[in-house]
């Protein structure tokens, strides 16, 4: 088989080059967005809590269809409104099989049934671990409608090791499930890093930086989950304060709270740099030398830690962080133990003590991280749908 139909949420910068490979290949892709979201416009994130307009283009080089052209709400209405038009479009044509990326509202669900009740293949791709999904209790019910869908869906595509678990441990057998490493487009952040790498000192000295001075970085946004605030107090507690320095790259509500525990504590080389656009980010990954995302389990992946991996950064992750045992070992970072604020200190203190090996931490970021890309992604979805028969199931030899 070699047409694709892709229902997704909204236009989102980590998808995309998946598409465009996809369509460069010559797979006869149609992509579906529910909405708008900020592709080729402004509009507040809620988690950076600013007004942010994608510097990169989202729509360019696949064919695609937006359902709302505004940002969405979810609501029932909503969908409602919009139901025919998604339903007409994901069952006209039911040889072609349909990805579904994620399930992000009920019409999704109708749809997925839709297709499974007329025998249409069905291919899904989500980030789901087993720890993500079991932070929140979820009615039986509604568990038990998702394992009877995934037990007649043609094929589903797997991130990595806790992604497959996860579909694993709602009963998808193993000759279902096609390996799509969760990627970056490694090449541009490699490309950039290695342009940028000989400038570090004077873009430090741009942004108030000391080029001297080992500096640990954290990118995204700051909110609850990915624990800036937590790793302000370890990089305090570990002695660091004089020794090293530590910068945000990013927004969020916690931000104000982030400054003035920053004042309390007398921290003259901790920097918050605010908002980097996404052309922008290489810059953030050379100013910091080792990257920390210390996020609790609703980190489903990281996809900080591909992108500082591509520039040849070393990174320190929480193994709550769902690509930790899949991208971070010995050789490229450290791993500590989520919510152990005293583990936390000791790891920042033993990575700024070996700092003399970040260079080659970095080296082999770069070489682990290269097999991570869309190439790689796009290998796993076509393997799905070379698996697939006229009805749509998995042939009996698939892998």
């Amino acid at each position: 088989m070699n047409d694709l139909r892709i229902l997704a949420s909204h236009p989102i910068q980590y998808q995309v080059p998946l598409f465009r490979e996809l369509a460069d290949r010559g797979v006869q892709i149609d992509v579906g967005y529910y909405h708008q979201g900020m592709a080729g416009k402004s509009a507040l994130d809620v988690g950076f809590g600013i007004e942010v307009k994608w510097d990169i283009d989202l729509l360019g080089g696949y064919p695609y269809q937006i359902f709302l052209n505004t940002s969405a709400t979810y609501r029932l209405l909503e969908q409602l409104r919009v139901a025919p038009k998604i339903l007409l479009w994901s069952l006209r044509n039911q040889r072609t099989p349909l990805l579904l990326i994620g399930w992000f509202v009920e019409l999704v669900w109708l749809v997925w049934l839709m297709r499974i009740l007329l025998g249409v293949p069905v291919i899904v791709m989500g980030d789901n671990t087993p720890q993500s999904f079991g932070l929140f209790p979820k009615p039986a019910w509604k568990v038990a409608v998702l394992r009877w869908l995934l037990k007649h869906t043609s094929a589903v595509l797997f991130f990595g090791k806790r992604n497959r678990d996860f579909w694993r441990s709602v009963g998808v057998a193993d000759e279902r499930l096609f390996h799509t490493p969760y990627a970056v487009d490694v090449v541009r952040f490699a490309a950039s890093a290695k342009h940028l790498m000989p400038q570090r000192d004077k873009v430090c000295t741009q942004f108030g930086l000391d080029p001297e001075l080992p500096t640990f970085c954290f990118c995204g946004k700051l909110i609850p989950k990915k624990h800036p605030l937590e790793l302000l107090e370890a990089y305090d507690s570990a002695g660091l304060g004089e020794k090293a320095q530590l910068i945000y790259v990013g927004d969020g509500i916690l931000r104000p709270r982030l400054e003035q525990r920053i004042q309390e504590l007398k921290l003259n080389h901790v920097h918050i740099l605010g908002f980097m656009n996404q052309s922008q980010m290489p810059k953030a990954y050379i100013l910091g030398e080792v990257l920390c995302l210390i996020s609790d389990p609703s980190e489903t992946w990281g996809l900080v830690v591909n992108e500082a991996m591509a520039c040849s950064r070393p990174v320190l992750v929480s193994d709550a962080v769902g690509c930790a045992p899949d991208l971070v070992d010995e050789t490229n970072g450290w791993v500590v133990p989520a919510n152990d604020p005293v583990a936390l200190a000791r790891t920042l203190r033993q990575a700024y003590e070996e700092r003399h090996t970040w260079e080659e931490k970095g080296r082999q970021s770069l070489k682990k991280i290269s097999r991570y890309t869309y190439s790689a992604m796009a290998d796993g979805v076509q393997a799905a749908l070379q698996s697939l028969d006229p009805a749509g199931f998995p042939h009996k030899s698939s892998h």
